[in-house]
């Protein structure tokens, strides 16, 4: 989860991964084995799953005694004498605690069945704007520093993954499996381990699932109760299901399973392939996406034949079966579909990511001598890529019920109670959202769904469009809802459904993604201030202070506004709402008068007592600092983060925060710009303040042409523009808000920000 940049849209999911996973670089592993006969005994310990001993080097870093099998079914016994196998790596199988880049385990697929070395790839990068799904890249192998080619590495689905895409991963993690024999029993569909209700006795379910992780108390029981609900749900029963089943997530998934023709899928099989996640949080299960190197399904037959209700009529398969047959459901799961055709499954976005993959990997293609297809497979298989997305889309687009149109939701604000416009509300104070939508296709109703927290069931309520609801002018297409007051502190998330006034009922959404992309506001917080304010931060630290472990670490200021110290023993600060108490200050945690005090969010809390248990999220999300008794004492939801700049209060302990130069420990008003350099002399505004114009002049004698930007006091970008050093630039302000505006000038490593005040 992460916060849109101006902080009113609560985000899941559509980032770049970076790390292990970045999408721009092919790293080379190396697994050098200590033992000469390794090939022999991998195949040996095929059937077993048992690791065998090697050094994994990956840049330029050896990792020692990882543990390396081969894995995969088809992959594995389908590719003859190839030794283009499937590998698994646990770097922690021999030694507790070793990770590469924070991850325990690599998946390296020796892409059986695609002649693109693609397909998981691709899958992996446009479902993840919907679903929790792996991250992927690729990597070239070296076995003994013999050259095993390029391999699509895929993220685990483990811990690490829900941690990611959940509030926690202290749930249980069940797999969908195949009778813990290796061979699936009774074929596709049977009933076993398609979520289907076999009866109360936990011990029916153990050979088609098996529990992967857990934190939580009986898991079975939890798998069990979500799967008697799930066969008894139909209209009248919805939301009970709710309770036991995350019914929109679930929709996604399904969805992009059926989208994207996953072969190895619940909508395929019924069974295996997919795992299942029960969140502690919201006490409901969801289906988890595993293993996608059988989408992108090429052959024209079946880009065809799967239509969007593929097993809908299967009772063996009861998501699709149960789900997909409540009217409701069947219109949100169509307007889910919509928005995957519209926002990623188009031609023009599939073809720019495979052409994309396409020059990234040809060359290591062409090279990989151990690889299962020729190059000649290769170079035809790109362009058939291309032209299944464009079938597929062509098929679905002409299916009658996803042709049917939805009404248009064009806007959703929210106003306190003095009608303010995206103005926090007081504690209990009832919040107004208006919903614009466009006149055709008219809507029949429009509904307003809110909650409280970051996760969980919404509640519905009904919007109107008659005068009478802060709406405006009876039939303006303007709707007005009312969200009632919450406590102080309070996250509020809300999104826009529309029902169309025709025969099908369509569905349409805002945010499009709803529910995993949901509007969101916060409450004042109300909570007696003691003048200790959160004056800092620091979040994406890559050259500035070090903590005593020498680390460029993110990092919390807190200053005390006080003319006399005060202490804060016992008080806690968090980046997570639904976990106040996440980190709690030692005893005899004092601020001195007008002092500053550093926390290390590092989540290192053996290097010290102001080390935390989090890191900040240089995407932007939470931050709380709360009294003894969990009183939020100071609170901000802060946008996305640039390396190495801070966003701090100005003025000192009482402003709004900007952008600006890290100020560690010490007043945040001294700064004027930022890192300058012998050939970088000063970032000149004038006039300042100023009600209409602002000239931007960098003094330099080295005439380069840089590019400059302009954020509000929040981050959001207002502008962006460039002008050669020592030449003005003039900036046109005039319709902006009131208010404080940095403008940044980065060239290299040396960043210049000033800030200047329109009227």
């Amino acid at each position: 989860m992460y916060y849109s940049p101006d902080g009113r849209m609560l985000l899941t999911g559509g980032q770049a991964a970076t790390g292990l996973y970045d999408k721009d670089s092919i790293q080379n592993v190396y697994l050098n084995f200590p033992q000469a006969n390794y090939w022999s005994q991998l195949t040996a310990n095929y059937a077993s799953e048992t690791n065998i001993p090697a050094a994994l080097v990956y840049d330029g870093v050896t990792y020692d005694s990882v543990g390396v099998r081969f894995r995969g079914n088809t992959s594995y016994t389908q590719i003859g004498s190839s030794q283009k196998k499937s590998f698994s790596v646990e770097l922690d199988f021999y030694r507790p605690n070793q990770e590469l880049l924070g991850y325990t385990d690599l998946k390296l697929n020796n892409a059986h069945g695609d002649h693109t070395f693609m397909r998981e790839v691709l899958y992996g990068r446009m479902a993840a704007r919907y679903i929790p799904v792996a991250k992927t890249n690729y990597v070239r192998l070296y076995l003994n520093n013999v050259d095993w080619g390029i391999y699509p590495s895929i993220q685990n689905v483990d811990k690490r993954l829900l941690k990611q895409w959940f509030l926690s991963n202290d749930g249980a993690r069940f797999r969908a499996t195949k009778e813990n024999t290796g061979i699936p029993q009774g074929g596709w569909g049977d009933g076993t381990a398609g979520m289907n209700y076999l009866g109360a006795d936990s011990a029916l379910y153990n050979n088609y699932y098996s529990l992967k992780s857990s934190d939580i108390p009986d898991p079975w029981a939890k798998l069990v109760a979500a799967f008697q609900k799930l066969s008894t749900a139909n209209a009248a029963t919805l939301d009970t299901v709710k309770a036991y089943i995350d019914v929109d997530k679930a929709l996604w998934f399904l969805a992009v399973e059926n989208i994207f023709t996953d072969d190895d899928s619940y909508t395929m099989k019924g069974k295996m392939d997919y795992m299942i996640y029960y969140e502690p949080e919201t006490g409901r299960t969801t289906p988890l996406e595993y293993d996608g190197n059988s989408t992108f399904q090429t052959n024209l037959a079946t880009s065809t034949s799967w239509g969007p209700f593929k097993n809908v009529t299967h009772v063996n398969y009861p998501l699709l079966n149960k789900l997909l047959n409540i009217p409701e459901l069947r219109q949100r799961y169509l307007a889910h579909y919509r928005t995957i055709l519209q926002e990623t499954f188009t031609t023009a976005n599939a073809n720019a990511l495979i052409d994309e993959l396409d020059g990234q990997i040809s060359s290591h293609v062409a090279s990989d001598t151990k690889k299962l297809y020729t190059i000649t497979q290769y170079n035809t298989g790109v362009p058939a890529l291309k032209t299944f997305v464009v079938n597929r889309r062509a098929y679905l687009l002409s299916n009658t019920e996803v042709a049917q149109q939805a009404p248009v939701i064009q806007a959703a604000p929210y106003y306190n109670s003095q009608q303010l416009q995206y103005t926090a509300p007081l504690a209990n104070e009832t919040v107004t959202v208006k919903a614009t939508l466009a006149a055709s296709p008219a809507a029949q109703v429009v509904y307003l769904w809110y909650a409280t927290g970051l996760v969980g069931n919404l509640t519905r309520t009904e919007m109107f469009d008659d005068g009478s609801h802060q709406d405006g002018a009876a039939g303006d297409g303007v709707y007005g809802g009312q969200i009632p007051g919450f406590q102080a502190s309070a996250i509020v998330r809300y999104y826009i459904e529309a029902i169309a006034n025709t025969a099908a009922k369509s569905a349409s959404y805002l945010p499009v993604g709803a529910e995993h992309d949901v509007f969101v506001y916060k409450v004042a917080s109300m909570a007696a201030q003691n003048g200790v304010v959160i004056n800092e931060l620091l979040a994406s630290n890559a050259t500035g202070t070090v903590d005593s472990a020498g680390d460029h670490d993110d990092w919390v200021e807190l200053y005390n506004t006080n003319g006399s110290p005060v202490d804060i023993s016992g008080f806690y600060i968090t980046d997570n709402p639904a976990n106040i108490n996440k980190w709690q200050f030692p005893a005899g945690t004092l601020l001195p008068a007008n002092g500053y005090l550093i926390i290390w969010a590092d989540e290192e809390q053996t290097e010290g007592t102001m080390h935390s248990n989090f890191k900040l999220s240089a995407s932007g999300e939470d931050l709380i600092l709360s009294d003894a008794a969990l009183n939020a004492v100071d609170q901000l939801v802060f946008p996305a983060q640039t390396v190495d700049v801070a966003y701090a209060r100005v003025p000192n302990g009482t402003g709004n925060f900007v952008f600006q130069q890290p100020t560690f420990g010490s007043n945040n008003d001294a700064v004027v710009s930022v890192r300058q350099s012998p050939n970088m002399q000063r970032l000149l505004l004038y006039p300042n303040p100023t009600s209409d114009w602002v000239n931007i002049r960098l003094d330099n004698p080295l005439q380069e042409t840089l590019v400059w930007d302009v954020f509000d006091s929040q981050g959001k970008k207002m502008e962006t523009g460039t002008t050669r050093e020592s030449d003005l630039a003039t900036l046109n302000c005039a319709e902006w808000n009131a208010g404080l505006y940095i403008v940044r000038i980065q060239k290299g490593d040396t960043l210049h920000l000033a800030r200047f005040i329109k009227k």
